[in-house]
């Protein structure tokens, strides 16, 4: 239903209600003295401004990212992901005594995810970790594990999204060897114990890339496959290793943009960075919105707040070989005067929660999708606002960021289902937008009751 339809069946329920309002005080349940009147405002300041966040987490990500491109807006962007790999190698656990000859070794990746120029050729180097992931260590876009300085395998191709969407590293016959000699071998009999033996690899990119690509961490997307043989036989087998641990390492050069001089938690105003507001997701640029003088509305009367809606319009990006798209979702973050992103006692992301939802619900995010129509992402704050009306919520800072697998969450959304973190929703795409914060393009509505 669009807004002004919205806005006449409102203003029928009002007439309804002020009509009703002219019986006899015993028919409407009020003692005479209690005066109640419906307010309409769109005129509450929202205060913007970008702001880098300390860390991002990318542990366990979603989506591994790995490429380089030049943005205009943004700088020189990189990605590169850290990974391990593992499964138990016992071929033999049937009982048998069969002996295997090695054929192959080869890392295949299906990428789901293109930003950039596709017209550029794409080069990555495969590198071997010299050092696990550790168990319980939570990583971020600036950690690191250190690898080989040679690499083990290199890539060059033309991405092509529309057909082909897959590329291949063959490794060196020697590692290969060197995984089917740990068959059967107690060293190696579960997943953790071989991810030790193997370490793990890395995806370095070149630095004259024009995008950066994404692909899932199950075998689908990515996976380590051991082509063998029975000794003796011909018929070929093969064993295939998944991604266990992930994060993805993401950097940027922003000499020369609007967001040159950002700072982590140091909030830049539109007038400081040409105008706009920014937003990148694995970098940790979001847009901070603050509605500085809404104590004003709830200062002096008893105020229930109807509906609180929470227009976002962006700038429509001028797109780069075609993939410089909008964020399909966004979703917003609690934050306070440190311009932090809150997280629970457990660690869980405060997260605008679904309106209706109570006051202390965290498991139900808000997931608000690009309206084409409209050109806008729509918010209903009804809840927050009124947790913050009565002193529930005592900062109305909010951090606006994209969140990746929309339909997925939205899924945890209608079917009720609770979902103890989102982070690895959070930073695993480099989907970026900005915003010119006029009062067209980020406007507060806000139909509320006033008990006097």
């Amino acid at each position: 239903m669009n807004w002004p339809v919205k806005t006449a069946c409102f203003l029928v329920i009002v007439l309804a209600v002020t009509l009703a309002s002219c019986e006899a005080p015993k028919e409407i349940g009020l003692p005479p003295e209690v005066i109640a009147e419906v307010q309409f405002t769109d005129t509450v300041t929202v205060r913007t401004s970008t702001v880098l966040l300390d860390s991002v987490r990318t542990s366990n990500t979603q989506q591994l990212l790995v490429g380089s491109y030049r943005d205009p807006l943004f700088g020189k962007v990189s990605a590169q992901p850290f990974f391990e790999m593992g499964r138990p190698l016992n071929l033999n656990a049937d009982g048998s005594t069969n002996t295997y000859v090695f054929d192959s070794l080869n890392l295949d990746v299906a990428y789901s995810y293109l930003y950039g120029d596709t017209l550029k050729p794409f080069e990555i180097n495969l590198h071997r970790l010299t050092d696990t992931l550790r168990t319980g260590k939570t990583y971020y876009n600036n950690s690191s594990i250190p690898y080989e300085a040679a690499p083990l395998a290199t890539v060059k191709f033309n991405p092509t999204p529309s057909t082909k969407n897959t590329f291949q590293f063959k490794l060196p016959k020697t590692l290969g060897q060197q995984l089917l000699d740990q068959n059967g071998k107690a060293e190696v009999n579960t997943a953790v114990k071989f991810a030790q033996v193997l370490k793990g690899f890395t995806l370095v990119p070149s630095a004259n890339n024009g995008m950066v690509m994404g692909f899932g961490p199950s075998t689908s997307g990515i996976s380590l496959n051991l082509y063998y043989h029975k000794t003796n036989d011909t018929i070929a087998y093969i064993f295939q290793i998944p991604v266990l641990k992930r994060f993805n390492q993401t950097k940027a050069d922003r000499q020369g943009t609007a967001l040159s001089s950002i700072q982590p938690l140091k909030p830049l105003s539109a007038a400081q960075t040409g105008g706009m507001n920014y937003i990148q997701d694995a970098l940790g640029v979001v847009t901070k919105l603050e509605f500085p003088y809404l104590a004003k509305l709830f200062k002096e009367d008893r105020v229930a707040i109807n509906r609180a809606e929470l227009s976002i319009v962006p700038n429509q990006p001028e797109h780069v070989g075609g993939l410089y798209g909008l964020p399909t979702a966004l979703t917003m973050a609690e934050t306070d005067g440190t311009s932090r992103l809150l997280r629970s006692k457990g660690d869980t992301e405060l997260l605008l929660s679904v309106d209706g939802s109570t006051f202390q619900s965290y498991i139900l995010p808000q997931i608000v999708p690009y309206n084409s129509k409209f050109r806008n992402y729509n918010f209903i704050l009804t809840t927050h606002l009124q947790a913050v009306s009565i002193g529930f919520k005592k900062s109305t800072g909010l951090l606006l960021m994209p969140v990746s697998s929309a339909p997925t969450l939205q899924g945890y959304v209608n079917n009720n289902q609770a979902l103890t973190s989102f982070h690895p929703f959070l930073n695993n795409k480099v989907d970026r937008f900005t915003i010119t914060p006029t009062p067209e393009n980020v406007k507060l509505r806000i139909f509320y009751t006033v008990t006097k």
